[in-house]
C-alpha cells in the first residue's frame, strides 16, 4: 500500500463529524471566554504566552500570578 494510500485510509477513519462538533464546542467557548478581556489583557497574555514558549519556568513569580489573574477573569467573567 501506497504512502498516499494509507493517508487517505487514516483520513476515512476519522470520525469527521464528533472533530467537527468538538472544534465547535471550544471555538464559541473560547470565543467567549477572550471576550470577557479588554483588548489590554488580551495582549498582555498574549505576550506572556509568548515568553513562557509553553513553560511555567519561562516566567518570573509576578507573571505566573499576573497570568493567572487574566485566566481567571476571562473563566468567571
Amino acid at each position: 500500500m501506497s504512502a498516499l494510500a494509507k493517508l487517505a485510509a487514516r483520513g476515512r477513519a476519522v470520525n469527521w463529524i464528533a472533530l467537527f462538533e468538538a472544534a465547535r464546542f471550544v471555538y464559541k467557548h473560547g470565543k467567549q471566554r477572550w471576550e470577557n478581556l479588554t483588548p489590554a489583557e488580551r495582549s498582555r497574555l498574549g505576550e506572556l504566552i509568548r515568553k513562557s514558549k509553553g513553560r511555567r519556568s519561562n516566567l518570573t513569580e509576578r507573571e505566573r500570578n499576573q497570568m493567572w489573574e487574566i485566566v481567571k477573569k476571562a473563566t468567571w467573567s
